[in-house]
This record gives structure tokens, sequence and C-alpha cells, in this order.
């Protein structure tokens, strides 16, 4: 009986990042191969930033791709569909939209082609990405994390089918097959055979193909190192006649329309990190190169309005350096030298974009009589923010400031008065009460937080708690001393200890009507130092599951709340907002043999609330009951381990680690925020408040000029839906694009304006027109992401 055809889809994983120095050796393997082994069919997997960065360092290499894909157009791909390579569960949403548009643009650029099928190595996938990919221009998808540490996906019992994402956008996709692969710490069976047979496993193509032989067509891929032996592989494949190699373009032809659904939920894309690794160095630095992209364009954007110069140019490559940054490998194996060379370049052309947008701007809004303080509102929502005013003409050090969405605005600064009004904070031996909250404290932290708003606690604890962690053997809790400052419109508290043997300055600032408690964490770590466990890998095959990713021994931020059994764990996900359902993180056997891997597996709601579950955000977690709670918004890492009620937030560890030990010796500084929450907050209004303190009100103090602008509405967003969110604004090629989402499960109907013009036209993510708008109306379904434009006058 004739078998039916075995496809194989392989592809090279690597690029600049890790592997600079093998890049051009393995091409020049790729050229041999092409005669040697004529049915042979290969793909590049190399992330587009490789091609910008060897631009720079040594074209030879881009010309080598080059030459490979005119010489072989047939049997050499491009597999390259993000800048960056990044884990796409843990980056912004507009981090998102570039990493996908940016690599269609290089690939583009470079070489007048770009993959038309979705596939990557490692965990870059989310619930999202079905409308994401369609926008970006994708026919369809390969629905696989092909190296699953720190990431896996949802498995389906068919060959193809449309993956229908959060928004029902749907796009064609081949998926995981049941048994093929799932978990933390393995590979799919078809990719470890494709990379690693014969020397490392005995199992073959053709075992592989004996058990999916159910499956139709039936394709085993690989996008794995290009590091991998893979040559003795090739050469078996070459003996067999039934044996198809294909390359991405090949799979919708092949498949043709998909008759069944793949429907996925935001849960069933399962993450993990090394949250607290390398100090959250890079995380931190990434999340505030992302946001000041983002603050830079909707900066230019209004300079452009005032007809100041597009820097479109700056703010790509402000872009194109922190989604290098944001690559699997830097962030996972800790590189520090390329984090410390991308994440400053990235600040640096933000930084210059900024600038010279605001030198433009100033001239409109500088008063003629006195210095000023011009403001900007970057959101589609009104915020109320503190504001620094220090200089001689102020009338005091800070000012709380109104402001409308997507406005800008300045203020003579000898209006701003100091009412003298007494303290709104009354400090006491064990505690502060402010307007919104009471606070009691003890040698170790927070002892309760009281919303004087519901009467109810937020924080309840005999003992104070502020920080814990593992640490040089021993678990420890802070200990030491505060010290309380009040200020006209805000408080502070400083702890100075140490938690075990690590000094630690906390601080916590309350607000005479911000809602948010800000903190701020300094601590010295000595090399000596070691922080996290590792004793619990002991005995274990592969400890890379473990061994960084116990994230509650970690020096901590921890707290407990006073929530009842039946709370809820929310999360924000790449243009989502998400409620986990508390899966814990447990062992089963596999296809690797003498092994078992960790996997999120659902269980009991006691069994959840009693075990330790892993809630993981971008910008925030919250718990809440149906009267209270608390969201935790970060500017840097938004990992957590939750067990019940009470809350760790890794933040710093250093200690072994399988992907290359980083110790610490240093100063280390995080930053994150509470926000209590009560019935009437909203997950979408925790969503904005985390974009507003990660993002927060753009000021400056301008010197007298010659300004005759005092308010200016840049942008205006109506909706009937407080959900829908802009998400940015930028200049591009003539055109003010605007994006925003639904966040949230009702239908929308929106108007934007953009510098008094109605929005006239939506595009894709590469700027093609997708539709005229005529009427100025907008229609937004639930998590639909919209980008829209006018012509710049």
């Amino acid at each position: 009986m004739e078998k039916n055809p075995l496809y194989i889809l392989t592809y090279d994983h690597g690029g600049y990042v890790l592997w600079a120095d093998r890049v051009k050796p393995r091409l020049k393997d790729i050229r041999e191969w092409m005669e040697k082994y004529p049915r042979l069919r290969i793909g590049l997997d190399y992330e587009s930033f490789t091609f910008d960065e060897f631009m720079r360092e040594d074209p030879e290499v881009v010309t080598m791709v080059g030459e490979l894909l005119k010489d072989y157009p047939d049997r050499i791909g491009l597999g390259a569909t993000t800048y960056g390579q990044p884990l796409s569960l843990y980056i912004s949403e507009e981090s998102n939209v570039r990493q996908l548009s940016l690599a269609v643009k290089t690939n583009l650029h470079y070489f007048g082609i770009t993959p038309d099928v979705y596939c990557i190595s490692e965990f870059a996938l989310n619930n999202q990405s079905p409308q994401m990919l369609k926008k970006s221009g994708y026919k369809a998808a390969i629905l696989r994390s092909h190296v699953m540490g720190y990431g896996y996906t949802k498995t389906f019992d068919v060959p193809w089918g449309t993956w229908v994402g959060k928004d029902g956008t749907g796009i064609p996709s081949v998926p995981v097959y049941h048994g093929q692969g799932r978990g933390y710490n393995c590979t799919t069976l078809d990719n470890w055979i494709l990379s690693r047979w014969p020397d490392d496993t005995d199992i073959s193509l053709e075992d592989f193909r004996e058990t999916f032989k159910d499956y139709s067509p039936l394709l085993a891929s690989r996008y794995d190192d290009l590091t991998q032996p893979i040559e003795k592989v090739t050469a078996e494949i070459e003996k067999h006649e039934d044996y198809k190699y294909v390359l991405l373009e090949d799979i919708p032809e092949l498949y043709g329309e998909p008759t069944e659904i793949l429907n996925t939920t935001d849960n069933d894309f399962h993450s993990q990190m090394p949250w607290g690794y390398c100090g959250n160095e890079i995380f931190n630095g990434i999340r505030k190169g992302e946001t000041d992209c983002v603050q830079a364009e909707k900066l230019n954007a209004l300079s452009v309005m005032l007809g100041g110069e597009d820097l479109q140019a700056e703010t790509e490559e402000a872009w194109k350096y922190i989604l290098a940054a944001q690559h699997h490998d830097v962030t996972i194996c800790g590189l520090l030298d390329l984090a410390r060379r991308f994440i400053p370049s990235s600040h640096k052309f933000s930084e210059r974009v900024m600038e010279k947008s605001l030198q433009n701007i100033g001239k409109h809004f500088a008063h003629k009589d006195e210095k000023s303080l011009f403001v900007m509102n970057p959101h589609s929502f009104p915020v109320k923010a503190l504001v620094k005013t220090e200089c001689e003409e102020s009338n005091m050090p800070e000012a709380e400031i109104c402001l409308p969405p997507l406005t800008a605005k300045s203020i003579a600064l000898s209006e701003i008065k100091n009412e003298n009004t007494p303290s709104a904070f009354n400090v006491s031996e064990n505690g502060l009460e402010t307007p919104l909250y009471k606070v009691s404290l003890d040698k170790n932290g927070i002892k309760d937080i009281l919303n004087k708003k519901t009467g109810k606690e937020i924080f309840t604890h005999e003992k104070g708690q502020l920080l814990s962690g593992y640490i040089n053997g021993k678990d420890c809790i802070f200990e030491g001393e505060y010290e309380i400052k009040t200020h006209g419109t805000f408080s502070e508290i400083i702890f100075t200890g140490s938690t075990g043997d690590i000094p630690c300055i906390f601080t916590v600032t309350l607000y005479k009507s911000l809602p948010r408690i800000d903190c701020r964490l300094s601590c010295e770590v000595k090399e000596s130092d070691r922080i996290g466990r590792t004793d619990i890998t002991e005995g274990r095959p592969v400890p890379l599951t473990l061994n960084g990713h116990h994230h509650h021994d970690k020096l901590c931020f921890t707290f407990r709340l006073n929530c009842n059994k039946d709370r809820k764990m929310y999360r924000d996900l790449p243009f989502s907002i998400a409620r986990w359902d508390g899966q814990l993180r447990l062992t089963e056997e596999y296809w690797y043999p003498d092994d078992r891997i960790l996997i999120d597996t659902p269980v009991s709601a006691e069994e959840s609330f009693n075990g330790i579950t892993h809630l993981q955000g971008v910008n925030w977690i919250a718990l809440r009951d149906e009267e209270k709670g608390i969201s935790v918004m970060n500017r840097g890492c938004m990992g957590s381990a939750v067990q019940g009620n009470k809350v760790y937030i890794p933040l710093i560890y250093s200690n072994d680690y399988m992907c290359g030990t980083k110790i610490l010796d240093g100063t280390f500084v995080n930053e994150f925020s509470l926000l209590p929450l009560d019935a009437d907050i909203s997950n979408t209004r925790v969503h904005k408040a985390a974009m507003e303190y990660n993002m927060p009100v753009i000021s400056r103090i301008l010197e007298k000029g010659e300004g005759d602008t005092e308010c200016f509405e840049f942008a205006k967003l109506t909706s009937d839906n407080e959900g829908v969110i802009l998400t940015a604004l930028y200049p591009e090629n003539g055109k003010t694009v605007a994006r925003m989402c639904n966040f949230s499960d009702t239908d929308a109907e929106i108007t934007l304006e953009i510098n008094g013009k109605a929005a006239d036209r939506e595009e894709d993510f590469l700027g093609n027109t997708i539709s005229e708008i005529h009427d100025g109306r907008i229609p937004v379904k639930p998590w639909e992401i919209r980008t829209v434009s006018t012509i710049t006058d």
C-alpha cells in the first residue's frame, strides 16, 4: 500500500543575536548542500534585525543571503517573520505590531520578498495573533512553537484549520497535533528528529509518520538553531521519494481551503520567563524603551501638526533597537552586552525625537510675559497627574494637573497656586493617613491598608510585609525602620533595612488625590550573594524549567490581600484583558524518554487557591473579589506567583541558570505601583491606569517666547464604549496614523478627528489602504484593532 507523502519544512533559526559568527559558515554550507542534495529545500529563519545589523558590520552576509535567494528561488526560502524574535506575550501592543510590520518592511528593502506564511521557532504567539498577522499581509500560519522552553500552545486533532483568535479573525493554520509535544522545556517531536537524528535520538521520521498517520497532509516541521548538525538527516531524506520538502509559501496551496475551526483563548498560550534575572535590568530597560517610542511618536505627531519636521526615520530606528533588545535570547539568556547596546541606542533615538519635537512645540506654547508649564496628555482618556514645577517663578514645587484626552496646553507658572491648605497627611506613631488610605506600618513593612472610600481593608496581616526571599540559604523577610516625609501633594514612607544579607531602601509614595501607591526598591547585591533556590532541581535531568522560574523564592515584593476565596485573577496581554484560570504547573510524561516536563494543568478551584500559580501580564495583574482587590502595575517585568491571597512579585534573582548564569554585583532599582480596587473600577480602567503609569503626562518648563497657543486638542476620539483606547499616533509618509483597540466584550462605534480632520481611511499595519471612511463613523468589534489615518496638512 502506497504511503501518503510526509511533507518536511526545515528552517535554520538564528541570526545576529547569539549566532553572529556562525551565520556566514552556515550560509556557505547551505550553498554546498544545494549541489550535494538536489532535493533539499531549506529556509532561513533569521530575525530581520540581522540584515540591518550585518549591513553595518559585515555587509557580505546580506549579500550572501540575497544571492542564495536569487540563485535558488524555489529551493531556499526566507523565514524571517518578526524583526527581533520576541516572546510576544511579554511585549506591549505596539511592540507586537512593529515586530511584524518592520520585519516585512526590512525583508522587502533588502531582498524584495517576504514570507506570506507566519512561522516561529520560540514562543511569538498570542490570542490576538490572527488579526495582527492578517493585517501584516500573512495568508496562513504555522500554529507551533517548535522550541518550547519558554512557551507552548494548545494542540489540535486536525492537520489544518482556521485559527480563530480573540476578536473572531481567522487565519488558515497548521497546528501542533495531539501528542506532538507541549509543555515547558521540550520541542515538538518532529523538530527534535529533524534537528538531532541520528546522533541524539533514535526516533526516526518513519516513526513520526507512523505515530501521526491519521493526519493528512502530514507536516514535519523544524525551526531550530542553525548550529544543529542536520546534514545526516538531510542525507537520509534524500533517499525517500515519498518525503517532500516544502517552503512556507507552499503551505496554502498544498493544504487548500480549511474546513476545521481552531479556536483559542487567552489561556491557551502558556509561557514562562526568568523574572528577576539580571536584576530585571533588561526587562526594565525594554519597557522604558517601548513606551518612550510611543511617547516620542505622539510628540512628533503634535509637532508636525504645528509645522514641525516629520522624524519618522529616527523613530523607526528607536523602534528597531528596542525590538532587537526584545529578542528571546537577549532576555532569557541575559545577553547583557547586547542589551546594554540596543536599549541605550533606542533611548538615544527616541530622546532625540522628543527633544526636536519639543523645541518646535515650545515655540507655539511659550508665553510672552513669563515662564510657563507645557503639559501634554498622550492618552485618549482624561488623566490627573502630579507635575514637577520646581523653579523660582512657581509658587509650589509640584502641581496636580487634570488634562482632557489627547490635549496639550501651557499654564503660566504664576497661575499654579499654592493654596497653603493644611496638610492632607496625618502621621501617627504606627502609620500614615491620607485622604484616600489609612496605612499601618511596622519594622517588617506594611501591616494593612484601609480604603477610606469603601471602608474595606485591602492588605491585612498581623506582621508587616514588604519583601521576602530565599537568600544565602535562608528564608528571609525585610526588617528595618521607616521614616515618613510629607509634602504638599504627596507623602513618602521610606523603609531602610535589609532582607537577609541584602541592604534595601524601599520608598512608598502616596498622593493627595491620585489613587496609585507608587513603590521603588533600591538594593545592594554583592557578587557573593545567592538569591533564589536551586536545590529544588536536584535529581532532575534538565533543570531549565525550575532554575530561574521558581518565582516565590527570589527577592520579591510580597503582600497578602484581604479578598475572599472567590477572588479572581486578571492580567493584560497584547491587545487583551484576560482572566487567568489558575492552572498549576505540574509534571507530565511525554515522548522524550526518562524525563518529565512541566505543564500548566487545570485543577479544582480549591487546589488552585491552595497551590502556587503563575500570573503573568504585560503591564499589570490584578486580584479582586466582588468588593475589593488590588492591581500591580510594573515598569519592567509583570510576572508573579500567587498562592491564595498572597502575591509574590519577583524582582531579583542571582543564582544558577541553565541558559547562562549571571551573578549580580551592584545597585539594582525596580519601580512598580499598586492600585487598590473597589467594585466601581472596571478592568478597562485598570488598563488605562497602567498605561498612564507607564506613559505619564509629558511636561516641560518653557522660557518666555512668542507663542500664542494655550490649549490644543490634537486628536479627538469619541466613543459609545469606554473600552476603545488609542494605542498609537504617529506621522508617516505625509499622513497621521492612529491605532486603537476595543478592550471590551461589546461592540463600539467611534469617530476620530486628527488635527480637526476626520479620519478618512482604514489601513493595515503596512500602511496599505483597506477601505475609505465616508461618514466618519467607525464600528469596532470587541477586541478588534483598527488603524486609521488622515492626510497631514
